[in-house]
């Protein structure tokens, strides 16, 4: 019997649900979107996750593609064997608690395969992206908070409680900012997008920009307070790097989400900061580079993911 090729990938994020029909070889044969209705109750977003899934079920039947499975990245902690949301997650106010995959089984008749997005976009990047080849690796992506995804041995470390690699809540001061987590210190609250944005708006009160892309374009153009945010936003993220690098001893740290977007320059330069700052032996032939897949990590993942659970 031939082994399972094609499965559609969903990824729902804070303002859209991205899906598509994937091949085990991480080809996308059709990707399309929709808005998120991170407002409404869970069973309306459940509702155009089932049509996102049958409407990417029927083009593939159209083309004569059959379908495995269907894999899925959500936001929040998620028990993978149940396929349960558990908990809540910050930027939907009504996502808590929800059994996603009896819902979408129930009425797709696949099997359906549950986890958090940024173990999916880990799972993608270390499969098909930024990871190939590598079997150990570890994934951050640097967007209004920092998530994260820990491969090792080819496998998604999940923790005991499937709590696992939330890297950016990691404490890189004992004595800082309480994160929304509740925490103190998180290095989400100092590196994220966030941060950056909130850093540049103290610095110059006045203008209240809204983007990462501007502080940018004003480091490019020679600017002190973008130059000041920028060069302290690669110290800090290089920190959390050398503790990953301590901590796991990867083959390949991946840094990914909208602010490695500035460039391979940027993330060279965390490089450059963060290997000094872990041990040499943790140093040694590791890789550090910049997601390869963009947006595409997260659904591409998802269906890797479905497929190697059949």
């Amino acid at each position: 019997m031939s082994a399972p090729q094609y499965a559609v990938g969903l990824d729902l994020g804070g303002t859209a649900i991205k899906y598509g029909i994937c091949s085990a070889k991480g080809e996308i044969l059709h990707e399309s979107q929709c808005p998120t209705q991170a407002d409404q109750p869970a069973e309306v977003i459940l509702n155009d996750l089932l049509t996102a899934a049958r409407e990417a079920i029927d083009i593939a039947q159209k083309n004569g593609t059959a379908i495995s499975a269907i894999g899925m990245g959500t936001p929040g902690s998620v028990n993978v064997e149940s396929g349960t949301l558990m908990g809540n997650t910050p930027n939907f106010k009504l996502w808590k608690n929800v059994k996603i995959k009896p819902w979408l089984e129930s009425r797709l008749n696949l099997p359906v395969w549950i986890d958090n997005d940024a173990n999916m976009m880990a799972f993608g990047e270390a499969r098909y992206g930024a990871g190939d080849g590598a079997s150990n690796v570890a994934c951050i992506t640097l967007g209004t908070g920092i998530g994260g995804g820990i491969v090792i041995d080819n496998k998604l470390f999940r923790g005991s409680n499937y709590a696992g690699s939330e890297l950016g809540h990691m404490s890189i001061r004992y004595d800082g900012i309480r994160c929304r987590c509740g925490g103190i210190g998180c290095w989400e609250m100092y590196a994220s997008a966030t941060a950056m944005i909130e850093n540049y708006n103290r610095l110059k009160p006045n203008e209240k920009i809204e983007s990462t892309i501007t502080i940018f374009e004003r480091y490019n153009a020679g600017e002190a307070e973008a130059t000041q945010v920028i060069d302290e936003e690669i110290q800090i993220v290089s920190i959390g790097v050398a503790n990953m690098l301590n901590i796991f001893n990867p083959q390949v740290i991946i840094i990914g989400g909208g602010v490695s977007e500035a460039g391979d320059w940027f993330v060279a330069a965390i490089a450059e900061k963060a290997l000094p700052l872990a041990m040499a032996s943790a140093t040694a032939n590791v890789r550090i580079v910049r997601a390869r897949l963009g947006n595409k990590a997260g659904l591409l993942g998802a269906a890797a993911f479905a497929l190697s659970r059949l």
